[in-house]
């Protein structure tokens, strides 16, 4: 999987850290201290009132940050000093490591929260799992180094492995998870330009169990792989379709969501979404980034048809072009409205696949759409004030009491 989900999930917290390890270098422990902290604190209150809750990890590492330089500026301790960057990465170690061992959906929801539009499937966890630990290793390595360097080294080699090597190793990291990741992509598209595709093969949760060849998969039921699909609104009651070319083995020449594809092996459902809208209408996720349009995750079921068996993750935006096909995988596409598609279902017009979503997308939207109405009642019906037999409120009933009450006296 591409390990961009994972870098920006953790960046938050680690932030506070990096710039203070910088700023320490550069221009001593007090500003640096001072620096360090005032990031923790700029992104703890933005993640306040942009996203409307608090960031425990940004929390935790601002706060051991502040504690640790606190102490290290009441002692004085040169010891102490030198030993405090190798303590708080070994608190931020224990932090990580807890997101390894718990149970994945622990790391699937910390991930999620911070990274907001991205779909985390759980087919993509193992991979992130793996690149977690890696990190670990990464940490505990320098956390030795950092020791070492306290007791047994010169100032300015103790500086060093604290505060530059740190950058230097995570940038290597980085650098070699993206070669990686651009590696398997390139490989899945020569495998998929000589016709011999290699694709994941999952179970109903999306755990990735093994590979198998793209013809292997298209033999008949029963070899379940993932599939993504985009369905376009234009937010006026319209969805973006598009025409298989003739060319195709499946379906040819039916209409069909407007993005629809294979997940390749080694790639996640973000990287194949990608992919397959710049191929097939030749929008990119900077031109969806551009006009404030944000891609939803909706649907997650299992297809199974005379060819193959899909596991079909689908997402929905509300986008309102510009389109481009390049005429080979697509012969054309436009919006059609809703009453337009439902007076053509059943008639061949659309492949099974697409008239199967589209009523799941119906029904879930009409489920939706009751739960609102039903809340909406019970929020009315609270707010009525209750009546007596004589039809007068209790508010009404009290009022006339305590008048009746002041006439006695």
């Amino acid at each position: 999987m591409s390990p961009l989900p994972l870098l920006k999930a953790l960046l938050p917290g680690l932030a506070p850290l990096f710039v203070f390890v910088a700023a320490d270098a550069l221009f001593g422990e007090t500003v640096g201290l001072l620096v360090g902290v005032g990031v923790g604190i700029g992104e703890f209150l933005y993640s306040l009132a942009k996203e409307r809750r608090a960031d425990p990890f940004v929390a935790a590492d601002t706060l051991l940050l502040a504690a640790m330089g606190a102490v290290s500026l009441a002692l004085h301790d040169q010891l102490f000093f030198r030993l405090k960057p190798a303590a708080i990465e070994l608190i931020l170690l224990a932090g990580l490591a807890a997101l390894v061992f718990l149970p994945s959906s622990y790391l699937k929801r910390y991930v999620s929260r911070q990274v907001r539009g991205i779909p985390i499937p759980d087919a993509a966890l193992p991979s992130m799992r793996r690149s977690l630990v890696l990190i670990l290793v990464l940490l505990a390595g320098h956390v030795a180094l950092s020791l070492y360097a306290a007791f047994a080294l010169s100032t300015a080699a103790w500086g060093f492995i604290t505060g530059g090597l740190l950058y230097i190793l995570f940038g290597a990291f980085a650098l070699w998870q993206f070669a990686r990741a651009a590696l398997a992509r390139r490989r899945s598209r020569a495998a998929a330009e000589n016709g011999d595709e290699i694709l994941p093969l999952v179970d109903e949760e999306g755990k990735v169990l093994g590979t198998a060849k793209r013809s292997d998969c298209h033999r008949g039921p029963g070899t379940l792989h993932p599939v993504v699909h985009l369905q376009v609104l234009d937010g006026r009651g319209s969805m973006y379709l598009q025409k298989r070319s003739m060319a195709k083995t499946i379906q040819p020449g039916k209409w069909d969501s407007a993005v629809g594809g294979h997940v390749a092996a080694g790639e996640d459902l973000d990287d194949a979404l990608a992919r397959e809208m710049r191929e097939e209408i030749g929008v990119t996720k900077l031109a969806l980034e551009a006009s404030g349009a944000r891609i939803e995750p909706i649907l997650r079921y299992r297809w199974d048809c005379e060819a193959e068996s899909e596991l079909v993750f689908s997402f929905v935006v509300t986008y309102g072009g510009p389109f481009s096909h390049d005429g080979v995988e697509v012969e054309e596409g436009r919006f059609w409205s809703f009453e337009e598609i439902r007076g053509s279902m059943g008639k061949g017009v659309f492949t099974p696949n697409f008239e199967r979503e589209f009523k799941m997308i119906e029904e879930a939207a009409a489920r939706a759409r009751s739960s609102a109405e039903a809340a909406a009642t019970e929020a009315a019906a609270a707010a009525v004030p209750t009546t007596t037999a004589t039809g007068s409120s209790s508010a009404e009933t009290a009022r006339a009491r305590k008048s009746r009450g002041r006439g006695r006296r």
